[in-house]
């Protein structure tokens, strides 16, 4: 591959046109690890203002453009000269040139120009700290000799170190593992290493977490242990953050009112709490299978597995209702919503499902329903849903619809002789031997009052609804009601409307039938086996 480096001559010469076109530009010299040096006199002596403070170029630069700053140092390395533009902590809405001159055949440094900052007086930074640091320490664990970096780190300078014990560094809850630890190196072989994560106390307090792998050099040359010291307080305020977060979503499932299971791709439960135990009858660490499920009535068993599939496979959050056995309460409802848990690749690492007991919830909307549909009485369907049965009736017609309307005769003879308690009686019979004589093929539906309407879908013939009429009234007369001691015949005036496909609406069907029934009671439009009296 061909040099791409510039000519050292060539490098000289954009230093000194660099330095003769920025006079008030700041310098600063930095060596072949990046990091800043002191600046030779020679280059102190061109006027520029030394770059004073930051361990790197780095902490002179905003976060968001160290990738520049790096991608530069690496071209500089590569070519021997490189230029990239950033922005200041100094002045952050003001972008500024950084170059970067491989001049170490003449001053033995990088040279770091910056320019583009006029009347700015003070390059601030950002002190990156070293993560690693070294210490030697003797047999008894007294420090020898310390990293001159350390200072950034500890707070303490390498030479207040010099002479004492490392245990006076460290947190006072850590003393017992780390007097362990220091023995247990103590007896390895000679070059071996232990590792060890240690709280040390900086000097103003604060805690710094370490990782520090002691290596046993106390037989070689120069005795001691040298001890690489990782910072990782960031990871173990990451970890802390993370278990307090875990703490506080464990603590949060334990106080929600529902079961709450996490299981992972394989379904084995790895997080439950203690509703979800109870009510599924799984355990941490066991797969949710067919002995959990089994609980499940079989006519929801086919939705539960979608459920648990689709969102396993798929990824596809669920939301099902299903029927169980409860070993105490019986048969129940649940509630069951399942969302997948995902990985930073969007592959599917399991699932958390979230279960409630629903069964009040569901009685009460069942009862809700009943309510809005039936009439509290005789257990038919009110006016409202018997329009609207007949409503769609009409609409999914494919042969005829016709519409039978009962009205009790004499009805009211019967509140005024044995009370309403016994009318009540009355028209429970009625709505029982009507929905009895039509059976799954109609519809009885309770107006109000003492009349009925009996809606009936795919009739051929208007004949054949007068059938269904003679059908129903012979079911009433033949069907007796002991009451108050007599024996009651009930009879009513029954009125017939038929339409074909696409014909009347239902207000008109029922207008129809009503004005029948009206004809029936006065004798106008007489219904076979219909009396005229409905009560002897």
């Amino acid at each position: 591959m061909a040099d791409t480096r510039v000519e050292p001559a060539d490098r000289d010469a954009v230093l000194q046109a660099t330095i003769a076109h920025h006079p008030g530009a700041f310098i600063g010299a930095v060596g072949p690890t990046g990091l800043f040096v002191n600046l030779p006199e020679e280059l102190r002596a061109t006027g520029l203002r030394p770059i004073a403070g930051p361990a790197s170029a780095l902490g002179l630069a905003l976060p968001a453009d160290h990738a520049e700053i790096i991608e530069a140092w690496h071209r500089l390395l590569a070519e021997g000269g490189a230029t990239c533009r950033f922005r200041p902590r100094s002045a952050a809405d003001r972008p500024a040139w950084m170059h970067m001159i491989d001049v170490t055949h003449r001053y033995g440094v990088i040279v770091l120009i910056i320019t583009d900052l006029d009347g700015v007086t003070v390059l601030e930074h950002e002190d990156i700290r070293p993560r690693l640091v070294t210490m030697r320490k003797d047999q008894a664990a007294v420090v020898i000799e310390a990293d001159p970096q350390i200072h950034r780190v500890l707070g303490w300078s390498a030479g207040e170190l010099a002479g004492r014990r490392s245990l006076e560094l460290v947190h006072p809850d850590d003393h017992q593992r780390a007097i362990a630890a220091w023995m247990d190196l103590l007896g390895v072989p000679p070059g071996e290493a232990r590792r060890i994560r240690l709280r040390h106390l900086h000097r103003d307090g604060h805690v710094v977490w370490f990782e520090i792998t002691n290596h046993n050099l106390l037989h070689g040359a120069d005795p001691c242990v040298l001890a690489e010291m990782l910072d990782i307080t960031d990871e173990m305020a990451a970890e802390e953050a993370l278990r307090a977060s875990e703490q506080l979503l464990r603590r949060l499932t334990e106080a929600l009112p529902m079961s709450v299971i996490q299981i992972d791709a394989d379904r084995t439960v790895v997080y439950q709490n203690a509703r979800g135990g109870h009510m599924v009858g799984t355990v941490v660490g066991e797969v949710l299978g067919e002995a959990q499920l089994a609980t499940v009535i079989p006519g929801d068993r086919a939705a539960v597995d979608a459920a648990l599939s689709g969102v396993l496979r798929d990824g596809v959050d669920a939301d099902i209702e299903y029927g169980y056995r409860d070993p105490q309460l019986g048969l129940r409802r649940a509630s069951a919503k399942a969302r997948a848990l995902t990985t930073a690749d969007g592959r599917v690492a399991g699932a958390v499902i979230c279960l409630a007991d629903v069964t009040d919830d569901v009685r009460l909307r069942e009862e809700l329903r009943r309510r809005a549909t039936l009439d509290d009485l005789t257990g038919c369907r009110n006016r409202s849903a018997t329009l609207a049965v007949l409503g769609d009736a009409l609409a999914s017609a494919r042969r005829g619809t016709a519409a039978v309307f009962v009205d009790l005769n004499d009805f009211k003879l019967v509140n005024d002789r044995y009370g309403h308690a016994a009318g009540d009686r009355v028209l429970v019979h009625v709505a029982r031997v009507l929905r009895a004589a039509v059976g799954d093929e109609a519809v009885v539906g309770r107006l109000g009052g003492d009349e009925f309407v009996v809606v009936c879908a795919d009739v051929p013939r208007s004949e054949d609804a007068l059938a269904l009429a003679a059908v129903f009234g012979t079911a009433l007369e033949t069907a007796p009601l002991e009451l108050g001691g007599s024996v009651l015949h009930v009879r009513a005036s029954i009125g017939t409307a038929w339409t074909a496909p696409g014909g009347l609406d239902a207000d008109a069907l029922i207008a129809q039938a009503d004005k029948k029934m009206y004809e029936a009671k006065h004798g106008l439009h007489p219904v076979p086996r219909q009396r005229p009296t409905v009560f002897p």
